[in-house]
Parts: structure tokens; C-alpha cells; sequence
């Protein structure tokens, strides 16, 4: 470490140390490759335990696995990369992500988590229906619970939970120092990507704070075959703030606030769009946890969130023509409040987590087009009560119920309903190193403001009716899954370790709500487009998690299998993703100063498509031919100041498209990255 000595007021000594950002991966610890299943989650039980003990489908994925395998640009670049789960984009041309969660997507059926803070923003449109902005150089981790056994974490979670957990000053200041700067800068070759960012910690006595600002520029990247996709360049700018205070032993405040800025040219069919995005993110949260008092640890978190999004037209039409506006606002503010207490009896351990949560999304619309995104108000509540027993270490059983009640209201229209969710898991250990459980959950979504009062008509050329129905039911899921977790240490060798995570599932889903094509009077197509509820979908499907590392080299396996459809008539659910296989292979050496390998997708065909009326623009691109995509990663520690990381991306610039995307997908991307640091003690 090198010091630099100097005198200050009082002859006091000045140290200055300056370290990587990648120290962590020389710890003793499993590091980078271990996070999917041993990363801590809260998403399934809101008790932090590993992913490997968790009794349902969760995976995490923390700061040295992104740091050191992906750097990403962007969520979908690891998002992707977890079994059942996968990312889209809005459009090409817009760095809005939505998540997928086998195959449940849209309108909150996957509840996505900043900090606490729910991302409710949705803008329709040929995209997903629900997206959220984000920067993933604010990020310390993401764990993710799949299905809705997470019963406790929020309403409308039919899909499953995502929680991105922010940076805090811990991450950027070593032991024994009082300030840090992190600086962090990248190039990519597609695109003529670049980034810049820098980070501050500082920490007195029991209240630390953190500070980043990034910056990102980028120009239209080419695919595979070579052709630029227009208009997907973009500049965005980011700011975080994170303060957290000790009251006093076992007391601590902690908030934060999130700046995000972006401009770039939304083209869809062709229409483009000058387009300025605003996202302002606040969140408080109080706790109280000491090992002293069992009974008592408690959070409580209070935020609002609002997206603004902008648009000028640049290309004129008849009716939409040159310099007309329109904006989409939406601001979500809520609340969340839970309690766990825990007590023993003899070789019974007991804990009990009750609360509650709320949330309010007030969509604003206007201009031309948003008759596709109408504007409303829906607000959601629900309480919570969860038990967890285990007996003598070996068997577990947790029971839990929720109450959710909604209301929404838009023009003349106002609905509202309620309804409670039980959940029940059982687990059993029978030898060391194995367990096995079986889960039923229920989990209910209200119907979206963009479902129940969609009314206008479709922009031309497809000039179709855009039907509402404030009749609409809310789904009601029914979860059935079973899995199987191994967790063994020095299995071939003293220090390798073996973990898998296997899971069967089967979700039921009553009242489903899809975009459904009625025939009949409807000039000059013959046809209109309304949100209406289905009996009854069934998806279901099998995932797969598996890892082996002896320090020297690694090797993880992760694999999906879904299938979904419409039991009233057999037809297959547009929203399943195509089946995938991803095989990472990584080295360590130097002292674990280098770390480089390489991560393979093997993703099939996904031609399970409906089938659209034939005049339809909507759904014929759907169907995606498969593809296997290369990539290379690799982190080494220059010295005690600098840590270089490079990435190839689609090493053998494979020309594909990513399932329900509506461009291509990048070709060949070299990223090179520095990172620096400098600490005061």
C-alpha cells in the first residue's frame, strides 16, 4: 500500500492510501462466481438468507460478479444471464428495460425494486407494457425470488420480485478510512460507447455518505451483419446520493435520492421522436435491529418516484405532424412497514414478520398517441402476517397470508376489489448439504390503468379501434413448485465447493388479462383491440442452477424451460421466452489478481407465437430463430492504485434478436475499462 505522510493542524499525520476497486477478490471468501447462490436475497422471505437456503426459485448476483464478469452497460447484460428470468427493451432506441419472470411481464407482474422503491413507470406501445431506467453503476446487488412465493413483498407480484440494492459508502471505503474516490471509465468499439463516472464516500463517527455522478455517450451500434440500427445512440447522465446515520446503537436513518437524465430519438415506425427523459427517485427508511432485543427488527421506508418523458415529432404525418408534443408522466409514491420477531422453544425456532404496504400511481398524459397510455389514478394496499418454524435444524415450514385491496379511477370509470393470498412452503434437510421443498402460493394483481380505460384509436396505418373495459377482473395466480437445493464444500478437492439449485414449476392464473383481437363492425380493418380477462393461463416450466469452483477455475451451468398458454383456447402466451442454456467457464491466477473467462448462451428457436389477424402489425415479428452468443470477460489488479477489465461481447458477431425485442441485437463489442481509487485513513 502506498502512503503518502504529511502534517496538518495539530501535527496530526495525514495517511493517503489508494487501492483497486477489485481488492475484495483476493479475499478468502468465495467471490464473484459463488453470488448466484450464495448472494444474500430478501425477496422471498424479507429475512436475509442465502440464495442456496432459500426454499424457492431466487438467485443474487452482487458487486465483485459484475465488477469482475459483466461491467455492464446495461441491465439485460446480466439480467439475462439468471434462469427464468429475461430483459427487453422498450425499443432499440430507448434505454427503458423491462424484466421478464417465466414468461409474466407488464403491468406489474413483476415487481421491480430500486431501493426500496417501486418502478411502476409504462408507456404502451409495440414494446413492453411497464419499463424502468437505471444505472448499473449504482449498483451493489440485485436478488431476484421467481413466482409468487413471495407473498409478503408486494402487491400485484404474480411474476416475481427484483431488487437492485444501491452502492452505499462501505463499498468505496476501506477499513480504517475516513474518505474515498472512485473513479471508473470505459470504452466500447460498437457504438463508440463511452463512459465516466466518479464516486465519493465519506464517513464521521456513525454517519456516512455517498456521493456518484455518470455520464454516458454513445452513437447507433451496428448487428451482426454489419447494418447500423438507427437512432439507437443516446446521452445519459446520472446522479446518486446516499446518506446513512446511527442514531444510536441499533437505530439508523438512511436516504436517498436518484437524478436520471437521458436524451435520444424514440423511432417506431418509423416515427421519431425527439425524446427527453426525466427520473427523479427519493427514498427514507428508518430501522431498528439489535441481537439483544429478538423480537424487534423492524424497517419502515417511505418514496416517491416520478418519470417524465417528453417527446417532439421530428418526422411530420397527417395527423401527427412536425414539432407536435406529447409527455407521459408517471409518479409513484408508497410506503412499506414490516416487523420480525424471533424466539426459541427448545430446538424449535420461530420467526413471525407482519407489516404492511401501500403505493399510488398517478399517470398524466397528453398529446397525440396516448390515448395507447391513458391517464388515471390506482392505488394499492395490503397487510402481511408470515410464520417460519424450524424444527431441530432440519425441517422448516413457513405460512403466510396477504390482504390486497385496490381502487382505480379515470374518466367515468372506477373499480375496485380485494382479496387474500395464502402461502405455504415446507422444507426438509435430510442429510447434510440437501434440502428439498415444495411451495403453493396464491398472488393476486389489480388490473393496470392502461388495461381498464385504453380507448382511441390505433395510430395508421393499421387504423383499428382501441377498445376500454372497465369490467375488467383482477388475476389471481396459483403457484405449485418444488426444488431442490445442494449446498457441499471440499467435494473432489479441500477447497472446491458444489452448488445447484433445481425447481419445478406449475402457475395457474386465473381471470389473466391479454390484449384479445374482437371481430365484428370495426371499419376499415373489421376488428378492435381490448384488454380482456382469459379463464384461465397456465404456465409452467422447469429451472436449473449449478456451480462448481476449486479456486483455481469455475464452471456454472444455469437453464430454463417455460411453457405457457391460453387454456380457453390452447393458444401459446405471446410473453414466454425462448429455452436457454448458459455455460460460464472462468480461471484465477496471480494470486487471484486475474480473473478472466469466458460465458456461452445457447438460446433456441421461439417461434410459440399467437396468431395474429392477418392486417395486424403487431405480433408478426415476434417469432425469433435461435442462436448462440459468445462472450469474454476478464479482471486484473494493474497494482495497488488501478484494476483494467476487458469484455468482448458477441465474439463471433452473431447476427440475432433477442425474443420480443424489436431490433437486432449488438454485433462485436470490445469494452475496456480503468478503475481507480484513492482512501484517506
Amino acid at each position: 500500500m502506498l502512503q503518502l505522510r504529511g502534517r496538518v493542524t495539530k501535527s496530526w499525520a495525514l495517511r493517503l492510501s489508494i487501492s483497486a476497486s477489485a481488492l475484495a477478490i483476493a479475499s478468502a471468501s468465495a467471490s464473484a462466481q459463488t453470488v448466484q447462490l450464495d448472494g444474500i436475497v430478501l425477496t422471498f422471505s424479507k429475512m436475509a438468507e442465502s440464495a442456496i437456503e432459500a426454499l424457492s426459485g431466487s438467485s443474487a448476483i452482487d458487486k465483485d460478479q459484475l465488477d469482475q464478469q459483466f461491467q455492464p452497460d446495461s441491465v439485460s447484460q446480466f439480467i439475462n444471464t439468471i434462469p427464468g428470468v429475461s430483459s427487453t427493451q422498450s425499443g432499440a432506441s430507448d434505454p427503458a428495460q423491462s424484466i421478464n419472470i417465466r414468461g409474466l411481464q407488464d403491468f406489474g407482474r413483476v415487481n421491480v425494486l430500486v431501493e426500496g422503491a417501486r418502478q411502476n413507470f409504462a408507456r404502451s406501445g409495440h414494446g413492453a407494457n411497464g419499463a424502468f431506467y437505471f444505472e448499473p453503476e449504482m449498483l451493489k446487488r440485485v436478488d431476484v425470488t421467481r413466482g409468487p412465493t413471495s407473498t409478503i413483498y408486494g402487491s400485484g407480484a404474480i411474476g416475481g420480485v427484483v431488487a437492485f440494492e444501491l452502492l452505499d459508502a462501505d463499498d468505496i471505503l476501506m477499513p480504517g478510512e475516513y474518505a474515498a474516490v472512485r473513479t471508473r471509465t470505459r470504452y466500447g468499439t460498437n457504438g463508440n460507447s463511452k463512459l465516466g463516472s466518479a464516486t465519493g464516500a465519506v464517513r464521521v463517527g456513525n454517519f456516512d455518505v455517498l456521493g456518484q455522478l455518470n455520464g454516458r455517450w454513445s452513437d447507433d451500434y451496428d448487428d451482426g451483419a454489419g447494418v447500423t440500427i438507427p437512432d439507437t445512440g443516446d446521452t445519459t447522465k446520472s446522479g446518486l446520493l446516499k446518506a446513512r446515520w446511527e442514531l444510536v446503537p441499533g437505530h439508523k436513518l438512511a436516504g436517498t435520492f436518484i437524478d436520471y437524465h437521458s436524451e435520444f430519438v424514440d423511432n417506431v415506425d418509423g416515427a421519431k421522436r425527439d425524446t427527453t427523459l426525466e427520473n427523479q427517485q427519493y427514498t427514507l427508511g428508518y430501522t431498528f435491529s439489535r441481537p439483544d432485543i429478538p423480537l424487534v427488527d423492524f424497517s419502515a421506508k417511505a418514496y416517491k418516484n416520478t418519470t417524465n418523458l417528453k417527446q417532439i415529432r421530428l418526422n411530420g404525418s397527417q395527423y401527427d405532424p412536425a414539432g407536435s408534443r406529447r409527455s407521459f408522466e408517471v409518479e409513484t409514491t408508497g410506503f412499506d412497514v414490516f416487523n420480525t420477531s424471533r424466539f426459541d422453544f427448545g430446538n424449535t425456532k420461530v420467526a413471525f414478520t407482519y407489516g404492511g404496504d401501500a403505493f399510488e400511481d398517478q399517470v398524466v398524459t397528453s398529446g397525440y398517441g396516448t390515448e395507447l397510455t391513458p391517464s388515471g389514478r390506482r392505488t394499492a394496499s395490503g397487510a402481511f402476517a408470515q410464520g417460519k418454524v424450524t424444527f431441530f435444524d432440519t425441517l422448516d415450514i413457513i405460512a403466510a397470508l396477504r390482504y390486497d385491496h385496490y381502487e382505480l379511477k379515470g374518466g367515468d370509470v372506477h373499480s375496485e376489489g380485494e382479496r387474500v393470498s395464502p402461502k405455504i412452503t415446507a422444507g426438509i434437510t435430510p442429510f447434510n448439504g440437501v434440502t428439498i421443498f415444495a411451495t403453493y402460493a396464491e398472488g393476486y394483481r389489480a388490473p393496470a390503468i392502461t388495461e381498464t380505460l385504453i380507448e382511441g384509436t390505433h395510430s395508421p396505418p393499421a387504423t383499428f379501434p382501441l377498445l376500454p373495459n372497465p369490467d375488467l377482473k383482477p388475476e389471481v395466480a396459483h403457484n405449485l413448485e418444488g426444488g431442490i437445493n445442494i449446498k457441499r464444500d471440499n467435494v473432489l478437492s479441500s477447497n472446491d465447493m458444489f452448488r445447484a439449485k433445481l425447481v419445478a414449476f406449475q402457475n395457474k392464473v386465473d381471470d389473466y388479462i391479454d390484449a384479445v383481437y374482437e371481430f365484428g363492425a370495426y371499419p376499415p380493418f373489421g376488428f378492435a383491440l381490448k384488454y380482456e380477462n382469459i379463464q384461465k393461463a397456465t404456465i409452467e416450466g422447469i429451472e436449473l442452477e449449478a456451480f462448481y469452483d476449486t479456486r483455481l477455475w469455475f464452471v456454472g451451468l444455469g437453464a430454463h424451460r417455460i411453457r405457457g398458454k391460453n387454456d380457453d383456447t390452447g393458444a401459446p402466451l405471446a410473453t414466454i421466452p425462448a429455452d436457454q442454456v448458459t455455460l460460464t467457464l472462468g480461471m484465477r491466477a496471480f494470486d487471484e489478481k486475474l480473473v478472466a473467462g469466458t460465458r456461452v448462451r445457447f438460446v433456441a428457436a421461439q417461434e410459440r407465437v399467437p396468431v395474429p389477424p392477418p392486417t395486424s402489425p403487431d405480433i408478426p415479428w415476434l417469432a425469433t430463430a435461435g442462436y448462440t452468443v459468445v462472450d469474454l470477460f476478464g479482471e486484473y489488479q494493474l497494482n495497488e492504485n488501478a484494476t483494467i477489465n476487458v469484455n468482448i461481447d458477441n465474439l463471433f458477431d452473431k447476427e440475432y434478436r433477442q425474443y420480443l425485442d424489436l431490433e437486432n441485437s449488438p454485433g462485436f463489442s470490445a469494452r475496456v475499462g480503468l478503475t481507480m481509487r484513492l482512501g484517506v485513513q
